[in-house]
């Protein structure tokens, strides 16, 4: 979809960390999105990190758990270092457990009428134009009746689009073909719909982000991997990557004076190198050589590990007199180390991500390059990368 295209409909940016890129700027404003996945795909996170991240910049939100006890979200957000408690009494965020007690005796037709009586009271307290409903299914479960439960989502979504609420619902994805087709319906009712789903690939947890729909707005169509942990989601929307790195620069030392003659002065500044040799040929000397020196002009490095721990590399290039220990002390030169095996292959992105984020560095070293194959239970030939 055209850009021009893009930028006539109202978004309403959700500030999760890759989600607005994929999203090309975030949900669609005074409309209603749709989250389906299965458990452990990250529904209600992305839901409370959505009106948390919207609290901090002043932009209150309703978040109504049908399921979960607000008191059980405010303290597994806190293992993402979320302040929800800080931002209920800023008047910026409302928890609102909806859950029906187990004992609970429904008499007559249940109706939505007056849960959105409630919810409008608050929204006007508030001010509040954006909300949050978890496990909607829950609350349709009550409604037995196919068609009436239909009716009740459309007037839901009519009611909010009535009041220009930017609503995110959350449904468990459906296991059976009866409660399939009941989705199906909620798929064609919402403006923008996003299946996530955490599937096991390689013995490695893996969770994945498609948006299925999204009218009026241009979108990314594909899988996209994100993870969980502090401070959030992180989605990694690398198809949606343009090509714009800068080009080349000035040539600078690789550490070794000999190869410097070799290549006519050293590595060029914003280059990708890749050293490759059998074990044994020194290319973990000359990654140290080049470490050492970039650090010595005053620059920063970070160095990611898959195959040696921080302490035996410090120890191993002692004998041919690389002292690395100096310019970790000085906070120029990092390590990021761990088993290729560890974690999927997201896990480690995220975490080398996050690291140049705070770092600032103006050299990454990887070593070995060939070790990301392990990711998928596979070891190649050896080799190394620098840049």
């Amino acid at each position: 979809m055209a850009q021009d295209q893009d930028d006539a409909l109202r978004k309403c940016p959700t500030r999760i960390e890759g989600l607005d890129q994929i999203l090309h700027g975030g949900l669609p404003a005074g409309r209603t999105s749709l989250i389906i996945g299965g458990p452990g795909a990250g529904k209600t996170l992305f839901g409370l990190e959505f009106l948390y991240r919207s609290a901090l910049a002043g932009e209150p939100g309703i978040f109504i758990s049908f399921e979960e006890r607000a008191a059980a979200l405010r303290v597994n957000a806190l293992t993402l270092e979320w302040q929800l408690a800080e931002q209920e009494q800023h008047g910026t965020l409302f928890l609102f457990e909806a859950r029906m007690e187990p004992k609970a005796v429904i008499t007559g037709e249940f109706g939505i009428q007056p849960f959105l009586a409630i919810l409008d009271h608050k929204l006007k307290a508030m001010g509040a134009k954006r909300v949050v409903i978890d496990a909607l299914d829950v609350l349709m479960r009550l409604i037995s009746d196919e068609t009436r439960a239909q009716n009740e989502l459309l007037a839901l979504h009519r009611w909010l689009a009535e009041r220009d609420i930017t609503a995110l619902l959350t449904v468990k994805a459906p296991r059976d073909a009866d409660h399939a087709r009941h989705y199906d319906f909620m798929d064609y009712m919402a403006d923008c719909v996003i299946h996530v789903d955490n599937r096991v690939l390689g013995q490695l947890s893996t969770r994945r982000l498609r948006v299925v729909k999204y009218r009026g707005s241009g979108f990314g169509t594909n899988e996209y991997p994100f993870v969980i942990g502090r401070p959030g989601i992180t989605l990694l929307p690398i198809s949606e990557t343009n090509l714009s790195h800068r080009p080349l620069g000035e040539r600078f030392s690789t550490g070794v004076a000999g190869l410097d003659g070799l290549i006519g002065g050293g590595f060029r500044r914003a280059s990708s190198i890749l050293v490759s040799g059998s074990s044994g040929t020194g290319k973990t000397t000359l990654c140290s050589a080049f470490s050492l020196a970039a650090c010595g002009r005053g620059e920063k490095v970070l160095y990611i590990s898959f195959e040696e721990s921080e302490a035996a590399l410090l120890s191993a290039m002692q004998s041919p007199g690389i002292d690395l220990r100096p310019p970790i002390a000085a906070g120029s030169l990092r390590f990021l180390t761990a088993l290729p095996e560890a974690t999927g292959a997201e896990q480690h992105l995220v975490k080398a991500f996050a690291l140049i984020k705070e770092m600032q560095p103006t050299s990454v070293v990887m070593e070995s390059a060939s070790a990301c194959h392990r990711f998928e239970r596979r070891r190649p030939p050896s080799s190394t990368s620098c840049a």
